[in-house]
């Protein structure tokens, strides 16, 4: 019997390329350029539907990029 506890886990958070340019307040091209470019991370799971994980998204973003805030 195995004694650690079962870790449920949710499933990632995936947006879609729309919802990735306005949260990056971008163009949808612009994230077309980023992906073929690899600076986004993203899945692709058909030649015309792409989903970005969130959370690598904002790791990606919060390396590669520095976030002015203003209060």
């Amino acid at each position: 019997m195995n004694s650690e506890p079962n870790q449920i886990t949710a499933p990632p958070d995936y947006e879609t390329k729309s919802q990735v340019a306005r949260r990056l307040n971008v163009s949808r091209r612009t994230i077309d350029n980023l992906m073929r470019q690899r600076r986004l991370p993203f899945i692709k799971l058909t030649s015309k539907i792409v989903r970005f994980p969130k959370a690598e998204v904002d790791a990606y973003l919060a390396q590669h990029f520095h976030i002015n805030t203003r209060g």
